[in-house]
């Protein structure tokens, strides 16, 4: 499936006769199309902007381009949509429920986990979160910090044909570094939420 996306990227651009920035005119709004749809994986665009606009370059762009569709989406369907979401797709996003409780408890927290680790699609996670009784600021953090880690990773992962090993090792030391930063916040803040939760699965 992703080298066909990948041939059918490689096909649109070509026949467009885009390439170095001009890309963005394609790779933008597929980016918000896939923040809808879920139609292809995120990685592939990632890739393929780290290989145009070198890894910080890449990254950054992608960052941007996710932010935007992400947001895009969950406007879309909280203010315009939600009704009908809820209507039909309430019943599909059953098997999500645990993590839809995890969002509605633990807010940015879950939404940055759930973008770094490609547990569900990203558009999936914005219907969750349009449904879910999370803040607007909430939102943005979750998406502005969960796009941050899934890109800077994957970004870093798809370099590697790109750039010398010791600047690779760079990169991921200090994705590494974020992480853990990320992870004393989350402790902090939600520490007497994981004692709850670690007492109710003990009884």
């Amino acid at each position: 499936m992703t080298e066909t996306i990948n041939a059918w990227i490689d096909w649109l651009l070509q026949s467009l006769g885009l390439s170095g920035p001009y890309i963005l005119l394609v790779t933008v709004p597929l980016t918000v199309l896939q923040s809808l749809f879920g139609f292809f994986p995120l990685a592939v665009l990632i890739v393929l902007h780290v290989s145009v606009f070198n890894v910080i370059g890449g990254m950054l762009v992608s960052w941007l381009a996710c932010n935007i569709g992400a947001m895009l989406t969950y406007f879309l369907f909280r203010r315009f949509l939600f009704d009908w979401f809820d209507r039909k797709w309430r019943s599909k996003l059953k098997r999500y429920d645990k993590w839809q409780r995890y969002l509605d408890r633990y807010g940015v927290w879950t939404l940055v986990l759930l973008r770094t680790v490609p547990i569900m699609p990203s558009n999936v996670i914005n219907f969750m979160s349009a449904v879910s009784p999370m803040k607007v600021p909430a939102f943005i953090w979750g998406t502005v910090l969960g796009n941050l880690s899934y890109i800077w990773l994957f970004g870093t992962l798809g370099s590697t044909l790109i750039v010398s090993r010791e600047e690779w090792n760079g990169f991921l030391l200090w994705y590494g570094v974020f992480v853990v930063i990320l992870i004393g916040i989350f402790i902090r803040r939600h520490w007497g939420h994981l004692q709850e939760d670690k007492r109710s699965r003990m009884e």
